[in-house]
């Protein structure tokens, strides 16, 4: 997508949006700062289909709901002498699209294009994490449900940008796994948008809308090899950069005694893992009319992904244990 003028207007207040929301101590100015940074995600979704439209005004309408239960949740907390973060937990909630509140972003996400869809799943979701951290309500059962939607519904799913979704869900879920501390959430939040970004990069690339799409693709040997890699660190096979968050995420439900989280974490991490070896299957393992060692046309952000994905992991256990 082509970055003109308005989108960079767009874009720079949205940031200026999580700024003021991470930046405030004060509960109107965090919830000012979250609805300019996603009321500003809307000219960016803005394409010349027709659809387009119709994933804005869902989004819109969600975003609307959501505010307007989070005003409502504010307002119980700054009247009561009991602070009840019940509804505004489930603001929060349906903003992020945890579930059971998913299913708005399943048929926003579909038209759009590689910007809004990252920024729908990465920096749109920085704020209201940032209040779900202060609330002080148990959401276990909502980590259940969310890793079992994430990776149980994503079996079924031929769409890619749809798969992408779904697997957002399940990372939702672990990052939500470790709301309680900030250093653990924002590591694994940081390190899920690179590795989201370059898989939303090289499927761009590889112009796929479907999955059984992939196997038509035979000038790209390398992003094949980058998509392979990349959705193995997803998955968080050692030693990608994509088992370190999952480690840290292992490490501290350990410590806070979180097991059956955690079990339901480990099972559904390997149905995550079987749709995401799915996908790398169809590109690399059908028959090609090109031999599969045939690297000749290399390009450098596909051999960068596949290098960052691959040093990453050593380099931080080798900082931990130097600490």
């Amino acid at each position: 997508m082509k970055m003109n003028s308005s989108k960079v207007f767009f874009l720079s207040f949205m940031i200026v949006g999580v700024m003021i929301c991470l930046c405030s101590n004060n509960w109107l100015f965090i919830w000012a700062g979250l609805e300019l940074s996603l009321i500003t995600l809307l000219p960016i979704m803005q394409t010349k289909l027709m659809i387009t439209s119709e994933s804005m005004m869902k989004y819109f309408l969600v975003q609307s709901i959501s505010s307007g239960l989070l005003i409502i949740g504010l307002m119980i907390i700054l009247t009561n002498t009991m602070s009840n973060y019940f509804i505004m937990t489930v603001a929060i909630l349906m903003k992020m699209a945890v579930a059971p509140f998913h299913s708005w972003l399943i048929s926003v996400i579909e038209p759009l294009q590689p910007l809004a869809m990252m920024l729908m799943l990465t920096v749109s979701k920085i704020s209201p994490l940032m209040i779900l951290s202060f609330t002080q309500i148990s959401i276990s059962v909502i980590i259940f449900i969310t890793l079992t939607t994430g990776s149980i519904m994503g079996l079924n799913q031929s769409a890619v940008k749809k798969l992408i979704a779904y697997s957002s869900i399940f990372n939702m879920g672990l990052i939500i796994m470790a709301i309680k501390n900030n250093f653990i959430w924002s590591f694994y939040l940081l390190v899920y948008s690179m590795l989201i970004l370059m898989l939303i990069w090289i499927l761009n690339k590889m112009n796929s809308i479907y999955t059984n799409q992939m196997i038509l693709n035979e000038e790209l040997t390398v992003n094949k090899y980058a998509l392979w890699i990349n959705l193995l660190s997803l998955g968080g096979m050692p030693p990608l950069i994509g088992f370190s968050i999952k480690l840290v995420i292992i490490e501290f439900s350990i410590s806070k005694m979180m097991i059956m989280n955690l079990l339901v974490m480990i099972l559904m991490s390997t149905v995550v893992m079987f749709f995401y070896l799915r996908m790398s299957y169809l590109t690399l393992m059908f028959y090609s009319y090109s031999p599969k060692w045939n690297m000749h046309n290399t390009k450098k952000i596909s051999s960068l992904i596949i290098i960052l994905n691959l040093i990453l992991t050593p380099f931080i256990l080798l900082i931990k244990t130097l600490n």
